[in-house]
């Protein structure tokens, strides 16, 4: 079973707080704020879900903006640029034709300024080869003069070369004492450094030896001090648990005689409590008839609110049901619009995979069309190439007479200078056609690589359609599975509904019927009241008997228990001035003891100590001997290091000289063949100076001009530059064409797009005036439930109060939820009466609403314990017995009542106690009387 808990904290809630807070708290109370909350929480999502998509809807209608004067604006910059364009493609055909003219004159001066620049590079090549054979002429000479003088110091170097042989030799013969030297004096320094360590370490070994001795003196001094502290610590035990045993004696002495106070009082409330049953007795045979006419009518009372429960509980069944049916057909009417949407996209994966197609294909087209320009441009390279080289030649053959050599054979022309010439002007002219037919090739390519290009920005903005159609069909497809998931819950609900009203079957329930047997009842109540109030007293005589003889004999225990322990703690023997004396005295002793036993943890450390310095006067001993032969050795090996550097010093500084005498050398064995290049050289530069001759000769008959060069280049850069912002120009009026073209596309889907999304902002803020109807209707509804509620409530606690008061019979709860009694038939509010009335009327409601909230409980009707705390403080006597009996006649409903109270006569009339006591000590212990 389920327990609820009706605090005094939220009853008071209810008495001073203003109505709406009043109407969240009996909402939290019954459980239905957590139902309120969630519907509040579905209408809230669903209105933030509808407002944000409003708003998302309305951000994109203000993204697009004013499409239609947009649309005006991007037909007119088309129309332009279209005719912009056909004026770029005019001037660029008449600069092509232009620069033409301009590259043949160039290529007539670059032939010309080619032979001058061949006959200024041999010129330049034969005065460096001059100028080389001459400084080679220079150098071998000077190469001969330095020849002779190394000879000269060759015979020079002949007596210290002997030396440097000589010192060499010497230097091997004691290579090998170097080396047994150099490993003996290494052991040397090894053997010292470590005979060195081990003097150290035995010098510290012997000075701590020494001081470890003097501390096993000190210890033998104090020991007799550290027995003494050990019998003393034996003692202070002693003592302590001597200490702990008096301690809890004096508690339970104290608790025994708090015992006995207790059981004095209740042995003299006892006695008049058995004085007023002995008076109710003879009041409860008087009223006993009424009795059984009172339990008749509470029996049919009964069975005719479990009908009138059972048609409420229909009627609120197929309210629900009739709801939930309706929100089926709303939800499957949604879903058919939005299976219609969807079928309208059509068939989305075939047509993304048709525009693919396009695209490849596309791409595929565009590539063919650039190699084939590409080709298209090496070919006219070639043929300009072509055309100009015959040009040239023709002009040549022209510039020539009959008697004059063919520039190719170098024979006479005589009767094949015509055919030379008409040879070269069907070359130019074939060229020129070729020219002309790559041109047109050239054009109607660059036409389909712009067909092309248009071609793929149609198809971009298809993908990007197909994109936002694909985007709308997952929004569809998701809202149609909510639907989905909404309808299966809805249906759920539907069964569940239609089960329980067949489980609950017909309502019998008849009105007046049961207003005129409660009436009856209700004229019955006070003696039914009364009567209950005397049987619950009566009941208790036979017990309160008891009691008394049993508090009587405990209070004669609890005698004879404090005498028995005053006598065990005279017994005891114990003295706080001798524990105190020996916890003094092991304090005199404690430093003692603790300088004991740090020596005596020092003191363990001798003999290990005198065996490790035994250890290393050892080692001493043996590394002196080694020293010692190691110094023999080097002694007797008779290796000078004075000598070996010496001659190693000497041997460095003549290798300088060996040195430069093997380069003298190696420029003694080269003199033959430096002879012969000098002749060799001054043969060929003799032969360069005709050559230098000649060809000056021919560079000053060439006619050749840079000024004139220079203007023909600088035309055709001019020509080609007015070309190039020709074309550019028109490029970029192309580029601007599509982009133009492709925005008007864009601007004319965005203004269709337009019109979707203002139909549904439309459709979403009829959405959001149903959320709002929703709203209010679920406050409407939590306001009747309220209503219906507050009602029973009252009258039950108008049932209970008139138990526990005896003059108030009925209470009423207004629209604001305050509490309203009826005194002499008007209703007051509570603030009229006394703080002993309030309490009542509280208690009264607290029990009605504790009854409520059990009886429609989750779990169903079910009933625990009841909880009051401090309810009796501001009663009377007579009052007070007049709610201990109200809560003695909720037995039947309440298993267990607990009731928390300061006050004594309270706490002697119910059947358990369980008091709470505190020590000196701040700790509580709890005792249960039975």
């Amino acid at each position: 079973m389920k327990t609820f808990y009706a605090r005094q904290k939220d009853l008071d809630n209810l008495i001073r707080d203003r109505g709406s807070e009043k109407r969240e708290y009996l909402l939290k109370l019954l459980g239905l704020d957590e139902i309120r909350e969630r519907a509040l929480d579905e209408i809230r999502s669903d209105q933030r879900e509808v407002e944000a998509e409003i708003g998302r809807l309305e951000g994109a209608l203000a993204e697009i903006g004013d499409v239609e004067a947009m649309i005006d604006l991007r037909e007119k910059e088309v129309a332009s640029a279209r005719k912009e364009l056909a004026r770029a493609r005019a001037d660029e055909s008449d600069l092509t034709s232009e620069l033409k003219k301009k590259r043949d004159d160039l290529e007539q001066e670059v032939d010309r300024r080619r032979s001058r620049d061949r006959f200024n590079e041999e010129i330049a090549r034969l005065r460096s080869d001059l100028e080389t054979r001459q400084k080679a002429v220079l150098l071998g000479e000077k190469r001969l003069c330095e020849i002779e003088e190394g000879k000269w110091q060759l015979f020079e170097l002949e007596p210290k070369l002997a030396r440097l042989s000589e010192a060499r030799g010497r230097l091997e013969e004691l290579e090998p004492d170097r080396s047994c030297h150099q490993k003996l004096l290494e052991r040397r320094v090894k053997v010292r450094a470590e005979l060195d360590s081990r003097v150290h370490a035995l010098s510290e070994a012997e000075k701590r030896l020494e001081w470890l001795k003097s501390e096993r003196s000190e210890l033998e001094s104090i020991r007799p001090h550290e027995e003494e502290y050990k019998d003393l610590l034996s003692n202070l035990e002693v003592l302590e648990a001597k200490k702990d045993r008096y301690q809890e004696l004096f508690s339970l002495v104290e608790r025994v005689q708090a015992i006995k106070e207790g059981a004095e009082d209740n042995v003299s409330r006892v006695k008049e409590v058995l004085g007023g049953l002995e008076k109710a007795k003879l009041r409860m045979k008087k009223i006993a008839p009424s009795l059984e006419r009172h339990k008749s009518l509470q029996e049919k009372i009964s069975c005719l609110e479990k009908e009138r429960e059972k048609k409420k509980r229909l009627f609120d069944l197929e309210e629900r049901a009739a709801a939930a049916r309706s929100r089926i057909e709303a939800f499957r009417s949604k879903a058919a619009s939005l299976d219609e949407e969807v079928s309208r996209l059509g068939d989305l994966e075939e047509i993304e995979v048709d525009l693919k197609e396009k695209e490849k294909e596309l791409d595929r087209q565009e590539q063919d069309l650039e190699e084939k320009l590409a080709g298209l441009n090496l070919k006219m390279e070639v043929s300009r190439r072509v055309l100009g080289e015959a040009e040239k030649q023709r002009s040549k053959i022209e510039a020539l007479g009959e008697e004059s050599l063919c520039p190719t054979c170098e024979r006479p022309l005589e009767g094949q200078r015509h055919l030379l010439i008409e040879k070269y002007q069907m070359a130019a002219s074939a060229a020129e056609e070729r020219i002309s037919s790559i041109e047109e090739a050239r054009k109607e390519t660059l036409a389909h690589l712009d067909g092309a290009a248009k071609s793929k920005d149609a198809l971009k903005g298809d993908l990007a359609l197909l994109t936002k159609a694909r985007a709308k069909r997952g929004e569809i497809l998701a809202e149609k599975r909510s639907l989905k998931a909404r309808i299966s819950e809805q249906m759920d609900e539907v069964q569940t509904i239609d089960s329980e009203i067949v489980t609950i079957g017909p309502a019998e329930y008849d009105p007046e019927r049961f207003q005129s047997l409660e009436a009856a009842a209700d004229s019955l109540l006070p003696l039914v009241q009364e009567h209950a109030q005397l049987a619950v007293r009566i009941e208790e005589l036979p017990k309160k008997r008891v009691e008394l003889e049993e508090l009587a004999g405990a209070l004669e225990r609890t005698i004879g228990n404090l005498a028995a322990l005053h006598d065990q703690i005279a017994n005891l023997g114990y003295s706080e001035g001798q524990r105190v004396k020996v916890r003094e005295r092991i304090s005199a002793l404690r430093p003692n003891h603790l300088r004991f036993s740090a020596l005596v943890h020092r003191v363990c450390e001798i003999p290990s100590l005198e065996e490790a310095a035994l250890r290393v006067r050892a080692e001493v001993e043996r590394l002196r001997k080694d020293e010692n032969e190691v110094d023999a050795k080097l002694e007797n090996l008779g290796f000078s290091p004075a000598e070996y550097q010496s001659l190693h010093e000497e041997v460095k500084a003549l290798g300088k000289d060996e040195a430069a005498a093997n380069e003298i050398k190696l420029a003694l064995a080269a003199e033959g063949e430096v002879r012969r290049h000098l002749d060799e050289n001054g043969e060929i530069a003799s032969r360069l100076k005709v050559e230098l001759s000649e060809t000056e000769r021919g560079l000053a008959s060439l006619d050749f001009s840079d000024e004139r060069y220079q203007e023909a280049k600088l035309a055709l850069e001019d020509v080609t530059l007015r070309l190039e912002q020709a074309r550019k120009r028109s490029s970029d009026l192309m580029v601007r064409l599509g982009l133009s073209e492709g925005d008007l596309e864009r601007l004319r889907a965005e203004a269709a797009r337009k019109k979707v999304l203002k139909s549904q902002v439309a459709e979403k803020r009829r959405r959001v005036q149903v959320v709002e109807t929703t709203r209010s209707l679920t406050n409407r509804f939590m306001d009747q439930i309220l209503v219906r509620i507050r009602n029973e409530i009252a009258i039950n606690a108008g049932r209970i109060l008139r138990e526990v008061a005896g003059k108030y019979g009925r209470i009423s709860i207004d629209e604001d939820f305050s509490i309203l009694v009826e005194d002499e038939g008007e209703f007051y509010p509570i603030s009229r009466y006394s703080g002993g009335e309030i309490d009542m009327i509280a208690v009264s409601v607290r029990v009605a609403i504790s009854e409520y909230l059990m009886r429609f409980s989750k779990n169903g009707p079910g009933y625990s314990f009841l909880i009051l705390d401090e309810i009796f403080g501001s009663q009377d006597v007579e009052h007070r017995e007049s709610m201990i009996n109200m809560l003695r006649s909720l037995d039947d409903r309440f298993p267990q009542i607990f009731a928390i109270s300061h006050i004594g006569e309270v706490q002697g009339q119910f059947d358990n106690t369980i008091q709470v006591v505190e020590e000196e000590d701040g700790s509580s212990r709890v005792e249960v009387g039975f």
